[in-house]
């Protein structure tokens, strides 16, 4: 890797983290630790030589490591360090500017369930009252998988994919029908599909519909969206 040689603090985290494709691993990797094969899938058009290397490069950076998966995921997986976990305001920030360049979706644009989580991140504010919320996101063609992400309110939220524990609140639903329930343009604004105002309005209103279901405590559904509309 190249290097700017200033004593600059961004100069030196550009060192670390400037090339293309290294942020949106970081990005993938706040969501929790990642296979080599869920970062392939994730990350749409990089190789897999090229995957190895910026992997390598973090690890030597030190701000991803290798972690054992716990049962029953099992096997080998990668994670970000106490410092790579610290890059998360800066990711949060430069999403934040960016949304506000996004109109819709171009041509040949992929849209996923876990960057609209990281992006929801930034508009989840702390909260004196504690909640786990599970999102069960359904897939809207056939041949897709289920994912699943909790959301860990209070002092510091959280948000990780995979089921860490019990959740007080279950929603499932299909994408599309979720990203309507957390998303709605902004009037006279370019925000779009990953940027947005929170909508606000109860999960607990759609129990009529067929295609999201509601389970367990509603209060717990209250915390999630008074954090989300701070």
């Amino acid at each position: 890797m190249r290097s700017y040689r200033q004593f600059c603090g961004l100069a030196r985290a550009l060192d670390l983290v400037g090339e293309r494709w290294t942020l949106l691993l970081v990005r993938e990797l706040l969501l929790g630790p990642r296979r080599y094969s869920d970062l392939r899938e994730h990350l749409p058009g990089i190789t897999t030589n090229l995957l190895a290397t910026r992997l390598a490069h973090l690890q030597d950076a030190g701000l991803v490591e290798k972690v054992a998966l716990p049962a029953p995921a099992r096997g080998a997986a990668y994670a970000l360090t106490e410092l790579g976990a610290s890059l998360e305001p800066a990711v949060l920030a430069l999403g934040a500017f960016g949304a506000q360049l996004l109109d819709r979706p171009r041509r040949g644009d992929r849209l996923d369930v876990g960057w609209l989580m990281v992006s929801l991140k930034r508009r989840i504010s702390p909260t004196t009252r504690r909640a786990v919320v599970e999102f069960r996101v359904e897939p809207d063609t056939r041949g897709g998988k289920l994912r699943v992400f909790q959301w860990r309110l209070g002092p510091e939220p959280q948000v990780r994919e995979g089921v860490l524990g019990p959740a007080d609140a279950v929603v499932t639903a299909p994408f599309r029908e979720l990203r309507r329930l957390l998303f709605r343009p902004a009037a006279g604004s370019r925000a779009g599909a990953s940027g947005g105002v929170p909508l606000r309005e109860r999960a607990g209103g759609k129990r009529g519909k067929a295609a999201m279901r509601i389970s367990g405590d509603p209060t717990a559904l209250d915390v999630f969206f008074d954090a989300l509309d701070a």
